[in-house]
């Protein structure tokens, strides 16, 4: 066993561990491979308790996500048919999404994207961050093996935040209230360049392009507390509330 499976493992709790047995057995059964990505790698890599387990798969995510929702008396409470991406509801109160390995391509901000079948390494990078554009190999020639084409462990190392791309914010808007949320909520610098990246943003209005619900979304994620607030204060400061009120 690698050491990263092992520091996995040691973050899991019994229903977490149960999910990530039976999409390993459906992924290899179906002739896949299947990586733990996204935010729940970057929790294990900073030592934090898992909420919620990101699944990405090669092909037909839709029909794993089912199948793996099936075999734990789950239930599938969204699904996006473009990206080919469900969220699951599992017991033991466990969250878990699948999607499949993807590039996106945005010919205006927030647009509908153009999506084609990727590499695992290139759906990392047209993810938001490189904190969360960190992979774990779930397949049985490669368990245990990391993918950070971002050098996103070394960002969580020096507590920083740094996008993946100059594109970030024309791609996904929502990105821009995110960014503010995990800036406060995991108390991460942004670096010069991300802060740049981010007033460009608003200069362009990106943040209009952005539904009301994703900012009400990144405030419930807060939860209570100082950190809530100062994040409150710096969306009222890039004048980020009143997308609430359009």
């Amino acid at each position: 066993m690698s050491d990263y499976m092992f520091i996995l493992e040691s973050h899991l709790d019994a229903a977490q561990s149960r999910a990530v047995t039976e999409i390993q057995r459906l992924a290899t059964e179906a002739g896949m491979n299947a990586w733990l990505t996204g935010g729940a790698m970057r929790d294990v890599l900073r030592g934090s308790r898992i909420l919620d387990l990101d699944f990405t798969v090669e092909h037909d995510a839709v029909k794993i996500g089912k199948q793996l929702a099936a075999a734990l008396s789950g239930k599938v409470i969204a699904d996006d048919p473009l990206k080919r991406w469900v969220e699951l509801e599992l017991p033991g109160g466990v969250r878990a999404s699948v999607s499949n390995a993807r590039t996106e391509k945005y010919s205006k901000p927030g647009g509908k994207p153009q999506i084609e079948a990727s590499t695992i390494r290139e759906d990392l990078l047209r993810r938001d961050f490189t904190i969360n554009a960190i992979g774990l190999s779930l397949n049985r020639g490669s368990r245990g093996l990391l993918i950070d084409p971002a050098n996103g462990q070394a960002d969580i190392l020096s507590k920083e935040l740094r996008a993946t791309s100059p594109y970030i914010f024309f791609d996904d808007p929502r990105r821009i209230f995110r960014m503010i949320r995990f800036q406060h909520s995991l108390g991460y610098e942004v670096t010069p360049r991300l802060r740049s990246q981010l007033e460009n943003a608003l200069l362009e209005g990106y943040q209009e392009h952005a539904p009301a619900s994703a900012l009400a979304a990144e405030i419930r994620a807060l939860g209570g507390g100082q950190n809530a607030v100062l994040a409150l204060e710096e969306y009222d400061r890039c004048e980020l509330l009143k997308v609430i009120s359009k």
